[in-house]
């Protein structure tokens, strides 16, 4: 009797003595996470989906979402949000995410979403303003066009060369080929937008319009990205001009 006894109370002093399961402070969690945040995320039917999140100090949210090369994939949605004792966010409705985890470096990861990919991979989402990566010197490169508003072009369409597009970051300077004629001229980048400068060309006659089409839309372009080697410039969300890094 008394050997139950004390094997009764050594289970009960480790019990006392268990780690006890370390619950989040839900309002403390709250404030930590108030703020804008966006990812550049993947995407299996356009060239990316460019995401931020804003989560308001009054349990509101917007989603601001666009598929890049979908003229029709801009969306903004808002909603309710709140926080949980795992650790994680609860958007309803959202338009993308469901659930997001909160990390302790301070960064957001999408766990449930519409996009059932995003749940593969890691879909981080940084504090807006933070990321480190700087398109505009992956755009300082050499880069040789495939398309023109999504339709891949044909050799056929240019005489000389397929055009190419030469960056320079430092002087902001842009040369190339129109694929009959030289090209040059300058650019400005913020950010994914993208200004052209007046551009220079040489004057020597060229036969079909491909150089005609390459110059009009490159003068309508906004806005750049980089995927897989692949330089995407749209007017809006529409793509227009596609190149591939020459190696």
């Amino acid at each position: 009797m008394r050997l139950n006894y004390f094997i009764l109370l050594f289970i009960l002093v480790l019990a006392c003595k268990a780690p006890q399961e370390k619950k989040t402070d839900v309002s403390m969690l709250t404030q930590q996470v108030i703020g804008s945040y966006e990812a550049s995320l993947p995407c299996e039917s356009c060239v990316s989906i460019e995401y931020q999140l804003e989560l308001e100090s009054d349990s509101l949210f917007i989603e601001h979402i666009t598929f890049l090369g979908d003229p029709n994939g801009n969306y903004e949605v808002h909603g309710k949000w709140y926080a949980e004792v795992d650790s994680t966010l609860t958007l309803n409705p959202g338009r993308l995410a469901y659930k997001i985890k909160v990390n302790a470096n301070g960064t957001l990861t999408i766990t449930d979403a519409i996009e059932n990919h995003l749940e593969k991979q890691p879909a981080v989402l940084t504090r807006t303003g933070t990321s480190t990566t700087d398109q505009s010197v992956l755009l300082n490169d050499i880069w040789v066009l495939e398309a023109i508003d999504n339709i891949e072009i044909s050799d056929a369409d240019y005489t000389r060369e397929r055009p190419q597009l030469e960056f320079h970051k430092v002087d902001g300077k842009v040369l190339g080929t129109t694929g009959c004629n030289r090209l040059n001229g300058t650019y400005t980048t913020t950010g994914n937008n993208i200004a052209f400068g007046p551009l220079l060309t040489t004057k020597m006659a060229c036969p079909g319009k491909g150089e005609a089409q390459f110059v009009q839309v490159l003068n309508e372009v906004s806005s750049f990205k980089i995927v897989n080697l692949k330089l995407y410039l749209f007017s809006g969300s529409t793509e227009k001009l596609r190149f591939k890094k020459v190696d």
